[in-house]
């Protein structure tokens, strides 16, 4: 229950009020600031961090890798698998020039590794079709392209080839998150930790949001950014989480591993951050298991992490495992992120399909730019 004083301060009304203070949530406030400063914004969080994957991620700023996108092709075809490539890129060009160094932007190669020589040849194949396609959708010179010498020169065992991309990168995803939120709440937004959204009604001229200790809230305009956990709000979207297992080693004197990696069509990832090897992924090995919006360990899967350092990516290396985590992301059957108004009143932005760290900064830009028509 809130104080006389804490009421005496406390708006109950706003503008705009965002579900969601991840990155989905964040980028929105942030662009709609930047076009309408004037803006009185809300954004409610559920924990006292934002929850799902924006700081649980492994801080990879991709688009994709050669038979991730192959794959994607093959499923949804190519045109939507163009659009949301470039809408990834377009992101991670907009995290480097907006904030660069301060968030550890390490403008990095990365490379895709191959265990299986078959599989190898299936998507080298089809490299020099995929890169022209990119060149027209995103106008580089440069995308894939064979470089397995990095297997010997990092000292990789069990990986046959790799196919590299120097147009990704990597990041800080907690200090990307904190100057977001320091951007926003400079301008004026309120960010509210520990505080569900319970439900929400929509009134013929506002929402009325329940809160569990501010009680109704009433906002002009309504964004649902809760990725994983939108069906708790919007059950007919069919969402199905994703849980993704992490670990991080001890620092590694001498590691000179650089760059981001992926492996098993973009299942699993890897990076050195400040000499230590962060790892993550295998959920398709579980995927049943893993079809949770529970935070947990899956000692398989870790086991599954840890035996793949030993022998593929550290074989010589002595090295300990310093923590380990959970993220949760979202996915659907149409493999693309859900970004719409629904009224004047309200909007979502969720679903990113793994993608969240790139996709977020243009799919709100595109989103804020249409309820800002609604403030003129």
């Amino acid at each position: 229950m809130l104080s006389f004083w804490e009421k005496n301060v406390f708006e109950q009304t706003y503008d705009v009020g965002i579900v969601g203070a991840g990155f989905a949530g964040s980028w929105l406030a942030y662009d709609l600031l930047l076009k309408n400063p004037d803006l009185k914004i809300i954004l409610l969080e559920k924990g006292i961090l934002p929850q799902g994957a924006s700081t649980k991620n492994a801080g990879f700023a991709c688009f994709g890798s050669s038979s991730e996108l192959l794959e994607n092709i093959d499923e949804i075809g190519w045109d939507k698998t163009l659009v949301q490539t470039e809408k990834r890129y377009k992101g991670v060009e907009k995290i480097r020039k907006t904030f660069g160094q301060h968030i550890d932007f390490n403008a990095c190669t990365s490379y895709e590794l191959f265990e299986d020589k078959d599989f190898f040849n299936s998507t080298q194949e089809r490299i020099s079709e995929l890169n022209q396609a990119l060149h027209r959708q995103l106008g580089l010179e440069t995308h894939f392209k064979v470089s397995s010498k990095v297997i010997s020169e990092f000292g990789f065992t069990g990986f046959t080839n790799a196919i590299e991309n120097q147009n990704e990168g990597s990041i800080h995803s907690v200090k990307l998150l904190n100057a977001l939120h320091q951007i926003i709440q400079s301008k004026g937004a309120k960010i509210y930790f520990n505080q569900p959204l319970v439900s929400f009604e929509e009134k013929q001229d506002m929402v009325e949001l329940n809160t569990p200790d501010f009680g109704i809230i009433k906002v002009k305009h309504l964004s649902i950014c809760t990725n994983a956990f939108t069906n708790a709000l919007i059950p007919e979207f069919k969402i199905t989480p994703g849980r993704g297992q992490m670990l991080v080693t001890k620092p590694i004197p001498g590691l000179k591993i650089d760059g981001t990696f992926h492996f098993d069509k973009g299942y699993f990832y890897f990076r050195n951050y400040a000499n230590r090897i962060l790892f993550g992924g295998g959920r398709n090995l579980a995927f049943k298991d893993e079809t949770t919006v529970e935070f947990g360990e899956n000692s398989f899967l870790l086991d599954t992490l840890k035996s793949y350092l030993q022998t593929h990516i550290l074989p010589q290396t002595a090295f300990e495992i310093d923590q380990t985590w959970s993220g949760i992301m979202a996915f659907n059957e149409e493999k693309e992120p859900l970004s719409k108004i629904i009224s004047p009143r309200l909007s979502y932005n969720v679903c990113m399909n793994g993608m969240g760290v790139a996709l977020t900064p243009t799919l709100a830009e595109e989103l804020a730019k249409q309820i800002n028509v609604y403030f003129k």
